[in-house]
């Protein structure tokens, strides 16, 4: 652990964590466990997230308040002002949103490092950083770039599957085996079952690899992974940059 002056102040953010108490939220993706609490009127302050994370998060939540989102570039480093709880004088946070390669794909969900006074904080939220995956291999070297020599004085860790008794095939693995089940059924139909998010990179792959278009049946009221391809570069009305 290195050296640092004092841990980060309470009251100043939260990740993944709706209730009162802070100035700034963070959301790492929107999987249903990490917005208990998060509704179309919340409004306990500003909401920073991916570009990817804010379109869907004004579709899961049609009446949200866009004036509430700050869309934070993932890879580059930006300035957060807030103000101690304690003192009232202005805290100076560093923030860094490094892709986490989880769900959606596009770089929706993502890890925060915060560096500041406090020292160097990374929450990496949900994660799948494969050894050999190119995204993977360039999100390492953003961490690395973004952490300037520094080093980690607190990490939130996603442990959920970190045993051994865990071993998963790469995506691409994965995806191939859906492919043959499918060649291999010709006679058939393939219904492959997703719960809103996650499954979108997979259905990418399918219709790239069988040169055919995916139905939604019955539709769901999140958007479909063609629509959030389309849309990723972030719609006018959200408010994006530092503040």
């Amino acid at each position: 652990m290195g050296a640092r002056e004092r841990e980060m102040e309470k009251g100043l953010v939260s990740i993944d964590r709706w209730g009162d108490g802070s100035q700034a939220y963070f959301l790492t993706h929107l999987h249903t466990d990490h917005t208990s609490g998060l509704s179309s009127k919340w409004s306990r302050g500003t909401l920073f997230c991916s570009a990817t994370s804010a379109e869907l998060l004004s579709t899961k939540f049609p009446d949200f308040d866009l004036s509430l989102i700050r869309v934070l570039e993932v890879g580059v480093t930006q300035l957060v002002l807030l103000r101690s709880p304690s003192s009232g004088s202005e805290v100076r946070l560093l923030v860094t949103p490094i892709d986490a390669h989880h769900c959606p794909g596009w770089a929706g969900a993502v890890m925060y490092l915060f560096r500041g006074e406090f020292g160097c904080v990374l929450h990496t939220g949900d994660f799948r950083w494969e050894i050999m995956n190119e995204r993977a291999v360039m999100a390492k070297k953003t961490f690395m770039d973004a952490l300037e020599g520094s080093k980690i004085d607190i990490l939130y860790l996603d442990n959920t599957y970190c045993h051994p008794s865990f071993s998963f095939p790469t995506r691409e693995v994965a995806s191939q085996q859906v492919i043959d089940i499918i060649n291999s059924n010709p006679d058939h139909e393939v219904i492959i079952g997703i719960d809103t998010l996650g499954k979108e990179d997979l259905l990418l792959h399918i219709s790239q690899a069988l040169g055919m278009k995916g139905f939604e049946y019955p539709p769901s009221s999140i958007s479909s992974a063609s629509s959030v391809e389309e849309s990723e570069s972030g719609g006018g009305e959200i408010p994006d940059g530092t503040t």
